[in-house]
């Protein structure tokens, strides 16, 4: 007989904990549920253990009345069979599995959240192209029985709160960089070059800027105020000077001079044949100081919750700051529920692919992409970071470059790399070592706190003597 140890089993921790559960409780004393979960009307379908469907597929819908309903059908086959315990599968659709999970914690059940792409497999398996919802219950069903599926926690508290902020935030960014777009589109119409031009210079061509962010309080005041050239022109410099001292835009005589010259070299339409692209542009620039003043909102939120949580940590890391701090730490969630960062790793699908057979050298592909895209992207943005911001990553990302390592590969491996020190950090709640010998941890916070929460951080981080040993 095969005896299963904690943690030595074929599929990982998550084999484990499953083949300890049926061996704990008995596989004729189980009642297996699968829910194909939607935004109105949930599906479920309830068999034993080994198949025989006990209660056919039926319809709840998302609501007390539903839950009702499922908690009845599920109680009835557990009085009639005299069973033990109910083991429920649910696969991740959007967010509409979140409130049965929380629901069927609540009964005490065992809750198993597959992955949509586990389903899809066993489907494949059935050599069945077709999807209906029938379908659908019965690859939960033969997910449950082979092990699949994690027993994860939905997140609460504050990572919950700041995985909705961060990704929100991700939205509009976003969201903003498409409104950047089609402002450029409207200057190209009312004044091309206010975006710059290609000129001559000792013998080369060179893009030349007015402003070096088009962006800039300065560009978007002209561009909303003063958008065609003839209104430039009309200004010259003297009114451009008064203008920029005025409005504390602090435009440089360089910039205004290229204005001016651009502007009487222009080939734009005569204004008034550009007042669709003209009111549009100003719409634009509206939506612009709009979604800026709700990032800035968010952002500050951010802060002020992600101070305060175990993350923060994460802070002392030169490359790593607030934003992309809390975007990191939430998408890792409660790291109580891994035994290693590896196990991060693989949820982040950044896990590279390999591939060996018959003795020969493994080889080895690009990553995985089989776990969560918002982690990934979180991971990538890190290590990117850290190929510019941090002294021992960066020379680390100089290594891989000289092995030959594409830019994207070396991003993923040092986001990895970070991910696993992260992962030690929050656990321990240690703050970052690093031999670069100008690197001061006040200065490091000062930079990427308000006062208010330099403050926090460091009353949390050493007020605590032992903390304050490590640290020092």
């Amino acid at each position: 007989m095969m005896t299963y140890t904690l943690l030595n089993h074929i599929q990982g921790k998550n084999g484990s904990e499953w083949a300890k559960f049926i061996k704990e409780n008995k596989p004729e004393n189980l009642l297996i549920v699968a829910i194909d979960a939607a935004k109105y009307t949930h599906k479920g379908l309830i068999c034993n253990f080994f198949g025989d469907v006990l209660v056919k597929p039926f319809d709840f819908d998302a609501s007390s009345t539903g839950y009702d309903l499922l908690m009845k059908k599920i109680k009835d086959e557990v009085k009639k069979l005299n069973l033990t315990k109910v083991v429920v599968g649910i696969e991740t659709t959007g967010h509409y599995y979140e409130d049965i999970v929380r629901c069927c914690h609540k009964n005490e059940f065992k809750v198993r959240v597959i992955n949509a792409a586990t389903t899809a497999q066993e489907r494949q398996a059935l050599l069945n192209w077709s999807k209906t919802d029938n379908l659908d219950l019965m690859a939960i069903v033969q997910s449950i029985l082979h092990g699949r599926g994690t027993s994860n926690e939905l997140p609460s508290g504050n990572v919950e709160t700041l995985q909705k902020l961060t990704r929100s935030r991700r939205t509009l960014v976003d969201e903003r960089t498409k409104i950047q777009n089609g402002i450029r589109v409207h200057v190209d119409h009312v004044f091309r070059e206010f975006q710059g031009k290609s000129v001559w210079i000792d013998g080369k061509r060179e893009h030349v800027k007015p402003f070096s962010e088009l962006f800039g309080k300065a560009a978007c005041y002209l561009l909303r105020h003063y958008p065609h050239p003839s209104d430039i022109l009309a200004l010259g410099a003297k009114g451009l000077r008064e203008l920029s001292k005025r409005e504390n835009l602090k435009i440089r005589d360089h910039s205004i001079d290229i204005l001016l010259d651009y502007a009487s070299t222009s080939i734009s339409r005569p204004k008034e044949e550009l007042k669709a692209d003209l009111f549009l542009l100003s719409i634009k620039l509206d939506q612009l100081l709009q979604i800026n003043e709700q990032i800035k909102a968010i952002q500050h939120l951010i802060e002020e919750i992600f101070v305060e949580t175990e993350g923060a940590v994460l802070l002392s890391v030169q490359g790593i700051g607030v934003i992309t701090g809390a975007e990191l730490y939430a998408e890792m969630g409660n790291i109580s529920d891994f035994d290693h960062a590896g196990q991060l790793i693989k949820m982040a699908g950044t896990n590279p692919i390999v591939k060996q057979s018959g003795g020969r050298k493994a080889t080895y592909y690009g990553i995985s992409k089989q776990g969560r895209r918002t982690f990934r992207n979180i991971v990538y943005q890190v290590g990117k970071s850290m190929t510019v911001n941090n002294y021992e990553m960066k020379q680390k990302y100089e290594e891989l470059k000289a092995r030959g390592k594409h830019f994207g590969q070396s991003c993923i491996a040092l986001g990895n790399r970070m991910l696993r020190l992260a992962f030690s950090m929050i656990r321990n709640q240690t703050l970052y070592r690093t031999k670069q010998t100008n690197y001061v941890l006040y200065s490091e916070i000062k930079k990427k706190l308000r006062k208010k929460n330099v403050e926090k951080f460091f009353h949390n981080y050493f007020s605590d003597e032992n903390v304050a040993k490590q640290s020092a």
